[in-house]
């Protein structure tokens, strides 16, 4: 059950404490700790009060309609002029990865409370993140404090993108290197991208590797068979 496995990451942490050891656990953002279901929602009523046509038909949206797209919910009601759609789509570029929307996103499911028993048990969290620090720096931090994520307390690590540009592939591979460094135990990954889940498997086979939720990017690879899928952090 995934409920035994995120108290057996919490057990496992205390016993490495214990034995004076430092656990870390792995965190990934958008689509793990938070939903960004708010931040699409917010983008395409903005999106609306420009195309007023739309308005009535995004004001039926809510938060659980969202996936990967923005635009799911409309072609969902047969909205799909390709132009409407493209503008859209730059429209939600524009927003949808700055300080100002971040702001919108709600904490995934227990998020907080697990996390929390994590670090209140000596982990060290590790914030592992694609945003950028120009875009996004302001608005992550505030919003893992406004969620009650540990942050400002010591044993916390978020890892930003220092570009929007930087390639993912080295990010990964310096992100990596720095957990390493910590010198500690990488008791549990969490990931919402099977590729990404795949990789901390490869980089880290000792610790547990989690699955979060069904949001990921359409066209990415397949999670290995031993990910844990969970749909919430409960315990």
């Amino acid at each position: 059950m995934p409920t035994d496995s995120l108290r057996a990451v919490l057990s496992q942490t205390e016993r490495l404490v214990d034995e004076g050891r430092l656990p870390i656990a792995v965190f990934d953002l958008d689509s793990t700790l938070f939903n960004t279901a708010g931040r699409h929602l917010k983008i395409l009523q903005d999106f609306a009060d420009e195309v007023p046509e739309l308005a009535p038909i995004v004001a039926e949206i809510d938060h659980h309609e969202f996936g990967w797209s923005v635009a799911g919910p409309l072609r969902s009601r047969g909205i799909d002029d390709p132009v409407i759609l493209a503008q859209l789509s730059r429209f939600w570029f524009e927003r949808f990865f700055t300080d100002d929307y971040v702001l919108h996103d709600r904490p995934s499911l227990g998020g907080p409370d697990f996390v929390n028993a994590f670090w209140e048990r000596g982990g060290l969290v590790y914030y592992l993140t694609g945003r950028d620090v120009i875009g996004m720096a302001q608005g992550t931090t505030k919003a893992l404090i406004a969620a009650n994520y540990p942050y400002y307390r010591g044993r916390t690590v978020l890892h930003l993108k220092p570009t929007f540009e930087e390639p993912d592939k080295p990010f990964k591979d310096e992100a990596i290197a720095e957990i390493r460094s910590y010198r500690g135990d990488v008791v549990a990954t969490f990931e919402n991208e099977p590729g990404n889940a795949n990789m901390f498997l490869s980089a880290f086979p000792q610790a547990s590797h989690f699955l979060h939720g069904l949001v990921c990017a359409p066209d990415g690879e397949a999670g290995d068979p031993s990910l844990i899928r969970i749909t919430d952090f409960r315990y």
